[in-house]
């Protein structure tokens, strides 16, 4: 009977496969996801899709849904842990959509995979300005939608105009003022998926805008950990304290699990020092809300994303 429910389930995967093979879809099945994420940490997923632009994706999304076959849509994987037992169904990954076009009036379109530092640099070089803040961030554009990615004192609702989403098998628009951005999040409708973006930049001039992204990137070389693998920040600031400091004061510096640990250069950011599993990445994040608790009264809430099974 298990053999049969195995060779059934793999059919169905194989009537999928044959799907995408008709929309023109790249696909891998049995896909290591510590091949993909910054993290270098998960399991294996049944399949993963790699929709080329919006069209395709919608059309994807359209097909797993009609099969029922559970998906999991994924950016560049830089703010995410795979849980060690891997991902149940499909990931839908939209690094392939990366597609960025400057037009009138300051507006940049931007497919949802297309990464952050992409958009700065397009922007940059038609003398457009306001996205600075964003470089060094690795996220994507659909990633830094849902979290409302930020840094060097800006945040992506800054800048966001309008939001395409796939939603129940539709595409729709929203205005920045429908998504109610706030602090790392954004509320977008629940098992919608980011498409593309529209942003509003203003006229800049290019050498003063090369000169503060300079500077920002020689502040984030020397306070970030950006030559290891690591999944960006950890968790939220508090408001009571900015999380790297408090788990500095804490001792966290260099603290390690398996082969997971604190960086030493900023306390915020868990480094993989080589073969290091989720597992002990998790550990170390509930070890580290379990002492700023109990030492400190504050509750560290995860900026990270965390997926797979078992969660």
């Amino acid at each position: 009977m298990e053999g049969g429910r195995e060779d059934s389930e793999g059919d169905f995967v194989n009537r999928i496969i044959e799907e995408f093979e008709k929309i023109g879809c790249e696909y891998r099945r049995n896909f290591p996801m510590n091949r993909y994420t910054s993290m270098r940490v998960g399991g294996i997923t049944d399949l993963i899709a790699y929709p080329k632009n919006c069209l395709e994706l919608i059309k994807v999304l359209d097909l797993l849904s009609s099969f029922g076959f559970q998906w999991t849509p994924l950016g560049g994987g830089s703010n995410t842990i795979v849980n060690d037992e891997g991902i149940k169904g499909a990931v839908v990954s939209t690094e392939k959509m990366r597609g960025v076009e400057v037009l009138e009036n300051g507006k940049v379109l931007a497919e949802a995979g297309a990464v952050m530092g992409s958009v700065l640099n397009i922007s940059l070089r038609a003398e457009l300005a306001g996205f600075e803040f964003a470089v060094g961030i690795p996220g994507t554009v659909g990633g830094g939608i849902i979290m409302n990615a930020g840094a060097n004192g800006g945040e992506i609702k800054d800048v966001v105009d309008r939001v395409w989403i796939w939603l129940n098998g539709k595409e729709t628009v929203l205005s920045r003022d429908e998504i109610k951005f706030e602090y790392r999040k954004s509320h977008l409708p629940q098992g919608s998926v980011v498409t593309r973006a529209m942003f509003n930049l203003r006229a800049g001039n290019r050498k003063r805008s090369e000169k503060i992204v300079k500077e920002y990137l020689d502040k984030r070389s020397k306070t970030q950990p950006i030559k290891t693998s690591n999944c960006g920040s950890v968790f939220k600031n508090p408001p009571e304290i900015a999380a790297g400091k408090l788990l500095d004061e804490l001792g966290f510096k260099g603290f390690q699990i398996g082969k997971a640990r604190f960086s030493e250069i900023h306390a915020n950011f868990i480094v993989n020092s080589g073969g290091a599993k989720a597992a002990d990445v998790l550990k170390l994040i509930e070890v580290a809300k379990e002492e700023a608790f109990l030492k400190r009264g504050v509750l560290l809430e995860t900026e990270v994303r965390i997926i797979g099974e078992g969660m």
